[in-house]
């Protein structure tokens, strides 16, 4: 006969949870806060205070299998903020005052003696937690600046595009001549999916910003050269402002308007159009550094723009910010960059919306951080690899996992 044997401990504070799960109050819930329940359970290391309360998850005065199996719940059902850490993204950014909690004073020796030493750099800002806690500008730019954020405008693309499959406008397993609704062979074997994943095999025909131009036809009836495998192409790119244009009758900044841009405390940017007023799919969207890093602060937020306001489903955003398909990028020395998701770039720890020249969001789910660069259009290769490389290996490891 085999014996189930429960701990458990009671509680009696009387005091509500204010945020059920987080035990070790880091402002979100995950596999950590399982782990310390567990281990107070068994009596290995006993919580207190406030952890100890919001391992009560349930509020029955006891701690338990049922509340492990509550934070599980919340996990699987991706509810792992808690609602103070969620900001109001329509706000200003808060700046946080409190610098003592990590190593600023090494923060502050990388982005003087390394960050400011890069030639193309313009400006960096850094959110942990929702709150700015770093903001540096270079080279005569500035807080106000405005700027063409270059392929970033992609990430903000595959927004939209979600929002209208969260809406039912927009049906994955549709095939393009259905979406479209124009007869041709090759988009009878094309799905929006493979739009979103570089994959649609078509070549990158046109050079920029000349594919804004051309009509819808132009653009489907470009050659075919690599159906199925990653090729990096602004033209085809551009088809997804098309099946936003065609699929909700607005153009992208007019859907955007609508949906997104608000949310974002984004005021009806400059945004490059062609052919129908349709704006460009693929690049120039113009905006500030602070606006910029709002899309990737709304991704790290799950989608909420707000505490009570989710404009972008979870599972769409779990979809895009997953590896779908590898790009052979460490070929060209971004060794970082072999995976590709739904017009983000998946690197080994979190995602990166990549704009032509360095304009980056690199996104640290696990970290709840978020990084933002703007640089010079025309930089080299070398300077945005370095970039990354101290992004993503000396400033990104001094928030804890």
């Amino acid at each position: 006969m085999r014996y189930i044997i429960i701990f458990f401990t009671i509680i009696t504070l009387s005091i509500s949870n204010e945020c059920p799960g987080d035990v070790n109050i880091d402002n979100s819930i995950n596999i950590q806060d399982i782990i310390l329940i567990s281990n107070h359970t068994l009596n290995l290391n006993s919580l207190e205070d406030e952890g100890l309360i919001n391992a009560d998850i349930n509020n029955d005065g006891i701690i338990n299998i049922l509340d492990i199996i509550s934070v599980v719940n919340l996990i699987l059902n991706n509810l792992v903020f808690c609602e103070d850490s969620i900001i109001d993204l329509s706000l200003d950014w808060e700046i946080e005052e409190d610098l003592s909690y990590f190593d600023y004073y090494q923060l502050e020796n990388i982005l003087n003696t390394e960050i400011s030493e890069l030639s193309s750099i313009e400006g960096i800002v850094i959110i942990h937690k929702g709150k700015i806690i770093s903001e540096n500008y270079f080279n005569d730019s500035s807080i106000s600046d405005t700027f063409n954020i270059q392929s970033v405008t992609k990430s903000f693309i595959s927004t939209l595009i979600g929002q209208a499959i969260d809406r039912g406008i927009l049906n994955f397993e549709d095939t393009l001549n259905i979406t479209f609704g124009y007869p041709d062979i090759h988009l009878e074997n094309l799905t929006l999916e493979n739009l979103l994943t570089m994959s649609s095999g078509y070549s990158d025909y046109y050079v920029y910003p000349e594919w804004i131009y051309v009509d819808l036809n132009e653009l489907v009836t470009m050659p075919v050269i690599n159906q199925g495998g990653f090729w990096y192409n602004n033209s085809s790119c551009h088809l997804n402002a098309h099946i936003i244009y065609e699929t909700t009758g607005q153009t992208p900044i007019e859907f955007a308007n609508s949906n997104l841009f608000p949310f974002l405390g984004i005021i009806n940017p400059f945004w490059l159009d062609g052919n129908n007023d349709i704006n460009d799919g693929s690049s120039s969207i113009w905006l500030t550094l602070r606006e910029m890093v709002k899309l990737g602060q709304l991704y790290n937020q799950n989608g909420y723009a707000s505490s009570n306001n989710q404009i972008i489903s979870s599972e769409y955003i779990d979809k895009a910010t997953s590896n779908l398909i590898e790009t052979g990028w460490s070929y060209y020395g971004f060794e970082n960059l072999d995976g590709y998701g739904y017009l983000w770039w998946i690197p080994q720890e979190g995602y990166l919306a990549y704009g032509y020249g360095g304009q980056f969001i690199a996104v640290f789910p696990e970290r709840d951080l978020v990084i933002g660069t703007h640089s010079e259009t025309f930089s080299e290769t070398a300077y945005q690899i370095e970039l990354l490389n101290i992004i993503y290996n000396q400033i990104a490891p001094l928030f804890n996992n």
